[in-house]
């Protein structure tokens, strides 16, 4: 339009009518919002499942690595290989015992006569055996003066 057409000049409005004529005849235009929050949540969703995906993998790939290069990560070069395991030992089985106890035990040596063991003494008391299981604490040290204390050893004990 030109700065001289106004509002109401009868070119516009020939152009109005132009316009509504063409645009009638189109179909009206679809509704997208529907599609494409529909295609928002699928992108979330797919986005959630490979992170998921993708962390499981990882934690699977570490924990078979450890499991698989752990004993070969753990050796130090001054080990020493393990010993191998003992095979079957070679035992003679042991006799059953005799019901006879003065016959002498096969495979055990049989002492030499000895004289009869000497009397020994009956053991002598220990200073520890002679203390009474519990004895009362000892008594805190005195603060008088040396003057003033008496000349028994012991409290208690009389001359």
């Amino acid at each position: 339009m030109t700065p001289e057409s106004r509002a109401g000049s009868p070119e516009e409005e020939i152009f109005r009518d132009a316009l509504h004529r063409t645009a009638d005849a189109l179909p009206p235009l679809p509704d997208l919002v529907p599609d494409a929050v529909r295609e928002g949540e699928r992108r979330r969703v797919r986005s959630r499942g490979l992170a998921v995906a993708g962390t499981f993998v990882a934690v699977t790939a570490v924990t078979l690595g450890l499991a698989l290069l752990g004993p070969l990560l753990r050796q130090t070069p001054d080990t020493e290989p393990a010993a191998p395991a003992p095979g079957p030992s070679i035992t003679r089985p042991t006799p059953a015992p005799s019901p006879d106890p003065t016959e002498p035990v096969t495979g055990m040596p049989i002492p030499a006569p000895s004289s009869p063991p000497a009397a020994t003494p009956p053991p002598s008391p220990s200073p520890s055996s002679s203390l009474p299981l519990w004895s009362p604490p000892p008594s805190p040290p005195s603060t008088t003066p040396p003057a003033a204390r008496t000349a028994t050893p012991y409290p208690g004990a009389t001359s």
